[in-house]
C-alpha cells in the first residue's frame, strides 16, 4: 500500500510540474475503481456518508486537478501569464450558461438544506458537487491553453481500449480481475470498475472519442480506429448493460446524422451492424433484450420500486422536494418496507433530482439541456457552413463529441444513476465550454 501511494504522490508532483499530463493522468486513473483495494479505507470519514472514507487513484487525481487550479487562482496575479490565465477562466466559467446552470442546481440543493430530512447529507451532497463544479472550471483552464484540447479525447479513447481489451479478456477466460464474486454468476463483464453500467458508460464515451479523431487520420489511422471500436463494442456487449445498449445506439446515430464523412458514417453503421448481429447471434444477450420488451418492470432488476417511491416523494414535496441527498434516507425510513434485497439508492438520475430538489430542481436541468443542445445545433450550422467555406471543422467536431458523450452519461444515469455526481461529466461540460471559446478566439 505504501509503495503505491508513494508513486501516486510522484505521479501528482510529476503532473503538477508538467500541466499537459494532468488531464490524462485523470482519465487514466477515473476507471480504475478497483485501486480502493490499493489504499486504506478511512473508516472515521463514513459518518459524514457512505463511502466517503474510501481512497482511490480517481478521487486522488480529482483532488490534485482541483487542488492545481485553486493554488493557481491563489497566487499572485503578476507571477506570471498562466497564473493570470487561470483567474479569466474562473471569470470565464462563471458566465458560461453550462455552468450557471449548474452552478444553480447546487446553490439550490444549499438552500434546500433548510427543509432537508437528512441535512449530513445534503452538506455532503452539496460539497461533493462543488468540488466537482471545481473540476469542470479546471478541465476547461486547461483546455482552454490547448493542454487537452488533443490529449483529452485521445486518453478517452486509448483508456477506453485498454479497457476493453481487459473485459474481453476477462469475457473469454471467465477470470475476473475484481467482483467475481458478483458478475461471474451472471455473466457480465466490469473489468476496473466497480459496476458494469458505469464500465458500459465510459466504453461509449471512449467510442465517441475513437470515432471523432479518425476524422483527421490518414489510412493506417482509420484502420487502428476501426479495430479499437470493434474491440470497445465488443467489450460493451460483454457488460450485458441494456441502458448501455440503448444509448449506444442512439449517441451512435446521432452522430451518423451529424457526422459529414462517408467514411466515419460507414463506420457508425458498421458497429450498429456488429451491436445487432452480437446480440441476435447470442441466445444470452438476446433474452436480455427480450426481458425488456416482454415486460419492462421485471427487466429493471426489480428496482421499479425506486421509480415509484421517488414518483411518491415527489408528489408529497412537489417543489423542493425532499432535500438534497435525501432519497435514500427516506427509502430507509418512510418506505422502508419497499426496500428490496437493501437496494436503497436511486437508479434514475430524473427521479432523483424529482425527489430531493422538486420543480425547481427539474427546472434547472431543464434550462442545462436547452443551452446544451442549443450549441449541438450551432454547431452542426456552423460546421455545413466551414464544409462550404473550407474551414477548420476540427473544433465543431469536438464539440459535437462532447455534446454527444455528455448525451451518453444521461441516458445512461437513467438506468444507474450518478448524473451530476460523475466526475467524466464534468469534464466533458469543462471541454465543451474550452472548445467553444476556442472558436470564438478563431
Amino acid at each position: 500500500m505504501w509503495i503505491i501511494l508513494v508513486m501516486t504522490i510522484l505521479a501528482v508532483g510529476w503532473g503538477w510540474k508538467d500541466s499537459r499530463y494532468l488531464l490524462p493522468l485523470l482519465i487514466l486513473s477515473l476507471p480504475l475503481e478497483i485501486s480502493r483495494t490499493w489504499f486504506p479505507h478511512l473508516s472515521i470519514l463514513d459518518k459524514f456518508g457512505e463511502f466517503v472514507g474510501v481512497i482511490y487513484f480517481g478521487r486522488i487525481f480529482t483532488l490534485a486537478v482541483i487542488a492545481y487550479f485553486i493554488v493557481s487562482l491563489l497566487r499572485r496575479r503578476g507571477a506570471d501569464q498562466f497564473l493570470k490565465n487561470a483567474r479569466d477562466s474562473l471569470a470565464e466559467t462563471l458566465r458560461s450558461p453550462l455552468f450557471v446552470a449548474l452552478g444553480s442546481y447546487i446553490v439550490w440543493g444549499a438552500f434546500s438544506a433548510i427543509w432537508s430530512v437528512d441535512r449530513l447529507h445534503t452538506s455532503v451532497g452539496v460539497a461533493r458537487l462543488a468540488l466537482l463544479w471545481l473540476l469542470g472550471a479546471a478541465v476547461y483552464d486547461l483546455v482552454r491553453r490547448r493542454e487537452g484540447l488533443v490529449s483529452l479525447p485521445a486518453a478517452f479513447a486509448v483508456v477506453s481500449t485498454t479497457l476493453a481489451g481487459i473485459g474481453i479478456y476477462e469475457l473469454l477466460s471467465k477470470h475476473y480481475i475484481w467482483l467475481a464474486e458478483i458478475y461471474q454468476p451472471i455473466n457480465r463483464i466490469n473489468a476496473t470498475f466497480v459496476d458494469a453500467n458505469i464500465y458500459a458508460r465510459f466504453l461509449i464515451i471512449g467510442c465517441l472519442a475513437t470515432a471523432f479523431l479518425m476524422f483527421n487520420m490518414n489510412k493506417t489511422g482509420k484502420l487502428i480506429g476501426v479495430l479499437a471500436l470493434v474491440l470497445q463494442i465488443a467489450a460493451l456487449l460483454g457488460t450485458g448493460s441494456r441502458v448501455g445498449w440503448l444509448a449506444m445506439i442512439l449517441v451512435a446515430i446521432g452522430l451518423a446524422v451529424l457526422a459529414r464523412s462517408r467514411a466515419v458514417v460507414l463506420t457508425v453503421l458498421g458497429a450498429l451492424a456488429l451491436l445487432a448481429m452480437s446480440i441476435l447471434l447470442n441466445n444470452g444477450l438476446l433474452m436480455r433484450v427480450m426481458e425488456v420488451t416482454q415486460n419492462f418492470w421485471a427487466a429493471s432488476t426489480a428496482r421499479h420500486y425506486l421509480i415509484l417511491s421517488g414518483l411518491d416523494m415527489f408528489s408529497q414535496n412537489p417543489w423542493g422536494g425532499l432535500g438534497l441527498g435525501g432519497f435514500q434516507h427516506a427509502m430507509l425510513t418512510t418506505y422502508a418496507s419497499q426496500v428490496v434485497n437493501e437496494v436503497s439508492l436511486s437508479h434514475t438520475a430524473l427521479v432523483t433530482t424529482a425527489a430531493e430538489l422538486g420543480v425547481v430542481g427539474l427546472g434547472i436541468l431543464a434550462i442545462f439541456l436547452v443551452y446544451l443542445y442549443g450549441r449541438l445545433h450551432r454547431a452542426r450550422m456552423a460546421l455545413r457552413y466551414s464544409y462550404q467555406q473550407s474551414h477548420d471543422t476540427k473544433l465543431y467536431y469536438q464539440e459535437i463529441f462532447a455534446v454527444l458523450a455528455i448525451t451518453a452519461i444521461f441516458i445512461s444515469a437513467q438506468g444507474e444513476g450518478r448524473f451530476l455526481e460523475d466526475p467524466y461529466l464534468w469534464i466533458l461540460i469543462g471541454f465543451l465550454t474550452a472548445v467553444r471559446k476556442l472558436k470564438e478566439v478563431s
